[in-house]
Order: C-alpha cells, then structure tokens, then sequence
C-alpha cells in the first residue's frame, strides 16, 4: 500500500533498512515514459538504485559542461522545485494551493543547499505528500464511479492546465474529479452501451492505476527529481536511467534483441498489437494479433504471471539475448471462447527497418508545347530522424547503421530509376546525430561548412562535410513541419543558405538550436543529457525558437498548435553570429516567385486543402470552447458531447505525418514489445497514403514544375499518376448531412507523474565524448 510507501520513504535517504526495502520491489516504470522499452536481457529489479548522496553528485556533472549554469542559484533552485511539483501532478488534481505554498514557503530558497548537503528531505516530504493526496483522490474516484451522475444536463470539464490554478479547498478539487470521473464514464457508456459496465471497466482501471502507484520506487523518485532539475536548466538537457539509455541505443542503432513485436497494454492485459514481418514471433506462426500474454517464463523456468504488470515489466521479460528461448502463455479469444497456448519463441535480432530512411519513386505528367504530355519521375525520400549505431562506429563496424549511408544507398537507387528531382520528407523528424545532419546535408550541398558551433566561452567551430561533390546535384525540394527539428532544422538551413533547394511545408520548422551532450555514467546509473552548445546556420543565423522558413508555406492546422522551443519554460534565446564562407549555388531564389504563384493558385481550387483551410478556420473559430469538452449525453444520432479537439484536426487534415498529441492512431501504436505513452511528435505515426497526403502531393507539384524552369520551360499543370482518390475526402462527403463528429482524448486512471524531460518534437543534435553523436530524445516504439 501506498502507506507503506509513504512511511518508508519519509526515513532519512541513508537508511540502509530503507534502501534494502526499496530494491526488494519490483521496479515499475511508473512514469508516462515515451521511449523505447527496458535494458536488453536485465533481469526484472536488477537496476541500480539512487541515492541522495549520487543526486548531489550528478547535479554538479551537469554544472561542469552546461552551457549557461556552472552552479546552483536562486532562480534555479526556484525553477526545480516547480517542475517538481508538476512533475507529480501537472493537472493540478491531487495537490492543494497549501501543499503548494508549504512547499515554496520550505524549500524554495532552500533546496539548493539542501541538495549540496545531501539532504533530500525535500524530496521526500513533496513525494509523501503526494502519496497522501494520491490515497485522497483514489477514495473521492471510486466514490463519483457510483455516483448517480445526471448525464442530461449541460455541463463541461475544463482542461486548460495553465489557466487553470491549484484548488483552496476539498470541495473545490472533488468537484474537479466528480466531472474528471462523469467524463470516463461518459466515453465507457457510449462505447459500451451500458453505465454498470462503464463503471466496472473504470473501477478497475482505477485500481490497477492505484497499483502502479505501490510499485514507485526511491530511485523512480530520484530519477523524476534530476529529470525536473535537467530541465529547469533548459528544455533540452535532461536525465536517462539505465534503461532509458540502453532504449537510446536501440533507437539509434535501430535493431535490438527479441521477439519483434508490437504490445500494447488495456486493461491489464498486455496484448499483441502487430507483429514485426520477419520476426521471431511471426515465424512461428503461432502468434496472432490481439492474443493477450498473460505469463512469461525463460526457458524452462517456472513462468511468471504477467496480468496486471506495468507493461515495461512484461518488456524486460520478453526481451533477451538472440538466441535464447521465451516462453510465452497466450490466451486467444474465439468465438466466445477463451483459448490457453503456450508458445516457445527463440528470440532474434530485431532490425527496425520502418525507422530507416525510405524511398518511393512518383510519376508526375507535365502537359508541355502543343499539348504534348512530358512524363517525369519525382523520387520521395522519407527519413523519420537522423540515426546513427554510435556502438558500431566506436568499434569500427564498416557498415554500421546511419541514415547517411541509407540517404546515400536511396540516392543511388534515385539516379538508377532517372529520377528528375528529388524530393527529402524531414515532417515530424525530431532530429538525432549531429555529425548525421552534417553527412546528409553533404550528400547535397558537397564539401563545405553546414553548420557552426559555439559553446559556453564564445568561440566558433565550423562543422564542414569533406568528402567532395555531392552525390545529387540535380532539383531538391525539402518538405518541413512545425515538428522538424534540431538535426532536421540543420540539415534545411544548409538547403536554404547555400541555394540548393526549396523548403516547402509548415511555416517553419520547430525552433531547436542546442547541442546537447550525452555523458555516460556508471552502467547502473544510465547518463545525463546536458545542453553544452548553441549551433548556427552557415548564413550565421540561429534556429533557435525560429526554426527554418518555408520558402513555400503550405497550409498546415499544425501551425495553428502550440509547437515549437518558444512554447517552451527556459528556452535559450535567439541570436545570430559572422556567416562562413560557402558556396551559393543560385538554384532556387529566381525560382521561388513563379513556384509560389503557381502553388497558391493550386491550393485554392484543391478539395484537399479546401478541407484543411476549414479545419483551421474551425480550430481558430473554437477557440473559446477549445480547452473544453462537454458531460451531456447526447440523443440517439446526434453527435457525441465535447468538441472536435486541435490533434484530431491535425490527424484529420491530410498533412500528411501528424503524430501530434491526440492523434488516435499515433496514440494508440506502441513500438514493438513497447507502450503509447507519447508525447507530442514523439510518435511513429503509420504512414499517410499519399491520395491523403495533400502537402506531400502539392509538394511533388512543386519539384516537378521546378524541374520546367530549371529546364527553362514554361509553368504548367502538375498531375500525379498512379495517385487513387482520397479516402479521407470520401469519408468526410459522407458526414456532410451529419453533425460534426469528436473524438476525445482517451479514458484513462489517475494521472500519474510526468517525466519533465519529455518534449515534443525536438529530439536533436547529440555529441557524445568521443565525438560520436546520437539521437537526443528517441521516443516511442521498441521491439523486443
């Protein structure tokens, strides 16, 4: 029980009792963590655990490289405290305005010689009290979960976090759960049909949320308190337990050891989502999409009873060392049956080959001189992020994974199949390795600077690609979103400043402009992420909060979101500094007037972005009903309660790669062996069909009518062949006679503490000691 918990951990931090308590639990990842899932073949506890002393100790590691902290001050401590406290309860239902003004009144001032000190009474007394609320708030939701609720009125639950402001008063927060627990209650009975089995599903959802709160640990609270720290210093720095780093390494070197599957967790039971082809799990041809696992043995060990695990724990147990056998107990629901198998899989290397960079070839017919129709070929190359295996580098691999080298190998293809232009879709790409935005960039640009760097003392170092001409030289068109960051963000300000190609999409791109550095620590004790620099275009200009313009702004409901660094508490601010000497190469200003005319001219006769352009007048005309949704049921064939949410738009939109927060499909994939909790553009979103992808279409129009004034020719029409018609137009024909349709955020137990170093989109520019540079925020699936 929580109580235990509390009692324990109000000890002081050096108690060995303590300390032997806590390692004798079994580790729960208890965070909403968006990151690929649990160390490679660890044994479940195995973990080291923090202590305070260790807390101390890696606050000063961060000082000694940090960009702009070399120590504690005020301001600091001040910040710390705060995403403490949010960190427990960013939805401000379990603390009161009292908790609250004790902690400041105690702490703030204080922490920081606390801390120095190793004393982490702080710590420990903001987690028991949460503990204490936690065990308030569970009473008061079982309690409104068989409440007689009138669902007939008309009444709304606010969900506006920074408007809203901490409760005075026991009534004041119960009120805030008695419409928090209506709501749930409200999606069950209308997916379900039926209010006691509404309130069956949802009590024990409760409990099993109650659950995941006894199995916190003291080195789960350790790890929240440095991620809160990491943070206060700047959006970007942040702190990675043993096992987030060893999920780190997987995302970057994009293989891991296991089965190869999707798992997702409802209610409970962690269940098969899909199953990756080729895969350990799929050869055996035993394994079905939907069987729950409900226990997992290894070998020929006893098998341990998984119903109920945290989903990370099941992770741990799934994955292993290739070549080792797991035995997996399924339970398979047919015909109304429940059916008991037991399936040995040999587990595997796992290659996460939806992450690589991928190409496509698109015919595009240009109706020229005398009606005569020109075919050309628009290749389209996607890279989800810029990888690199840093382990296979330092070991020197010859061919270790990169997305240099897969850019490299899709280009070859390109140039095999006489593509015209070539077209890089970077939307919702966080970012990744440094020296990797450097490589890919140079595969266009040829030798010459790509980047600059400037550290915390002021000086200047140029990154330069130095392996001669490029390997495409022909027409680029690079597509971006309010999601392309970082690493992304390099690699399109090189574009933009040497000339050498367009960027067409979102107005601009994220805003990212930090290095940061991963530290390695002890192997029990994961590393620390510090942000140690600030990079700069070759033009001089700094991405940070700006991004990178569109040269070409296509419509995009994402723009409309608050996304991007300058929506970010202890963002670095912007500034620009001397330009290198590179060369320009004049392809695209003469260009850009004619192409924007003519796209502009497409958009606003397009169907496609008729519906975007309406979905963002919509979400502009929402707004004062935007942070809102309604507790009235609604009669039989009316829409449901609430209102269309801005992710749902964004899904809905046809842009194309909108892993946005909200999104069902991109919330509900999970990586392989992995869970969904993700942030926004954390996600690895199912790629769009290109008939619904109504930027990436407009954005092939654009390079092939780039290629007509490359080749001197007059502007004409653009029609892609091949392309069928628009399932999402289709659909949203057919809701034309209805009222507009929602879709809620989704039904979940009681809020648990957010990991503060979870940020969307911005997952960039890594430099590792030697040198080796990784991806910083690599969220999302894993695949066991």
């Amino acid at each position: 029980m929580w109580s235990k918990m509390a009692s324990v951990i109000s000890a002081k931090a050096g108690n060995s009792e303590a300390r032997m308590w806590m390692k004798s639990r079994c580790k729960a990842a208890f965070f909403a963590i968006a990151a690929t899932l649990a160390t490679v073949g660890a044994a479940p506890g195995a973990a080291f655990a923090l202590d305070c002393s260790q807390v101390n100790q890696l606050t000063k590691s961060y000082f000694n490289i940090h960009f702009s902290f070399t120590g504690w001050t005020d301001e600091l401590a001040t910040r710390t405290l705060d995403n403490f406290i949010k960190a427990w309860d960013a939805g401000k239902i379990f603390f009161l305005q009292a908790d609250v003004d004790r902690f400041t009144k105690e702490y703030a001032t204080k922490l920081d010689n606390m801390i120095q000190a190793n004393d982490c009474k702080a710590i420990t007394d903001i987690t028991n009290a949460f503990g204490q609320r936690f065990a308030e708030r569970q009473r008061e939701a079982e309690r409104q979960i068989t409440a007689n609720h009138d669902f007939k009125i008309e009444e709304y639950l606010e969900f506006d976090r920074k408007k809203q402001s901490w409760a005075t008063t026991s009534e004041e927060i119960n009120e805030r759960w008695r419409k928090r627990v209506k709501f749930q209650l409200l999606q069950l009975k209308e997916s379900m049909g039926d209010l006691a089995k509404a309130q069956e599903k949802l009590t024990k959802r409760y409990k099993l949320g109650a659950k995941r709160q006894q199995e916190m640990t003291m080195d789960d609270v350790y790890s929240l308190f440095l991620a809160s720290f990491a943070t206060a210093l700047d959006p970007h720095s942040g702190y990675l337990s043993a096992e987030e780093l060893e999920d780190f390494r997987i995302q970057t070197r994009l293989s891991l050891e296991g089965i190869g599957a999707v798992l997702r967790s409802e209610d409970g039971f962690t269940t098969i989502q899909t199953l990756v082809p080729g895969g350990a799990a799929a050869q055996t041809g035993k394994i079905k999409v939907d069987d729950k696992i409900i226990a997992v043995a290894q070998g020929k060990e006893a098998p341990v009873d998984v119903i109920d695990m945290d989903l990370r724990e099941v992770v741990k147990l799934i994955r292993g060392t290739r070549g080792t056998e797991v035995r997996l107990t399924l339970l398979r629901e047919t015909k109304g049956n429940s059916v008991q198998l037991i399936v040995p899989v040999v587990r595997d290397k796992v290659q996460l080959t939806d992450r690589a960079a991928k190409s496509k070839v698109q015919k595009v017919e240009l109706p020229e001189e005398g009606d005569v129709a020109r075919k050309i070929n628009v290749g389209v190359i996607t890279l989800p992020s810029f990888y690199m295996d840093f382990e296979g580098r330092q070991n020197r691999q010859s061919n270790f994974t990169s997305s240099s080298a897969d850019m490299l190998r899709e280009l070859r293809k390109m140039r095999e199949q006489k593509v015209d232009a070539v077209l890089v879709d970077l939307r919702s790409n966080g970012g990744g390795s440094l020296d990797e935005a450097i490589n890919v960039a140079g595969l266009f640009t040829g030798k010459g600077p790509q980047v600059q760097i400037r550290g915390s003392e002021g000086k200047t170092f140029m990154q330069e690609y130095k392996d001669g001409a490029p390997a495409w030289d022909g027409p680029l068109v690079v597509v971006i979103n309010r999601q392309s960051a970082s690493a992304s963000e390099i690699f399109a300000g090189a574009i933009q400043d040497y000339n050498r190609g367009l960027i067409v999409g979102g107005h601009h791109t994220f805003g990212k402009g930090t290095v940061q550095n991963l530290e390695n620590l002890d192997d029990r004790l994961g590393a620390i992420k510090v942000t140690i620099s600030k990079f700069y275009r070759p033009g001089g200009a700094s991405t940070q909060l700006r991004g990178v313009e569109s040269d070409i702004v296509l419509p995009d409901l994402m723009d409309e979101l608050e996304i991007g660094e300058k929506y970010y508490d202890y963002a670095l601010p912007w500034e620009k500094i001397d330009a290198s000497q590179f060369k320009n190469y004049g392809q695209t200003t003469g260009a850009i007037p004619a192409l924007r005319t003519a796209s502009n001219a497409r958009i606003a006769k397009d169907p496609g972005f008729k519906k975007i352009l309406a979905d963002v007048k919509e979400y502009r005309d929402s707004e004062p009903n935007r942070n809102r949704v309604s507790l009235k049921e609604k009669e039989a064939g009316g829409s449901k309660g609430g209102n269309k949410t801005a992710a749902t738009g964004a899904r809905d939109s046809g842009n194309g790669k909108n892993k946005g927060k909200g999104s069902e499909k991109a919330a509900a994939k999970s990586g392989p062996d992995g869970e969904s909790d993700n942030e926004p553009g954390e996600m690895n979103g199912e790629e769009t069909d290109i008939a619904d992808d109504f930027v990436l279409q407009e954005s092939i129009r654009i390079a092939a009518n780039y290629t007509q004034l490359i080749s001197k020719k007059s502007l004409t029409e653009a029609r892609l062949l091949g392309v069928g018609p628009s399932k999402l137009l289709a659909s949203e024909s057919k809701q034309d006679s209805k009222t507009g349709t929602k879709v809620e955020p989704k039904t979940t137990s009681p809020e648990k503490p957010t990991r503060p170093h979870q940020r969307p989109a911005a997952s960039g520019a890594i430099m590792i000691k030697d040198e080796a540079k990784i991806k910083e925020e690599a969220k999302g699936a894993a695949k066991p």
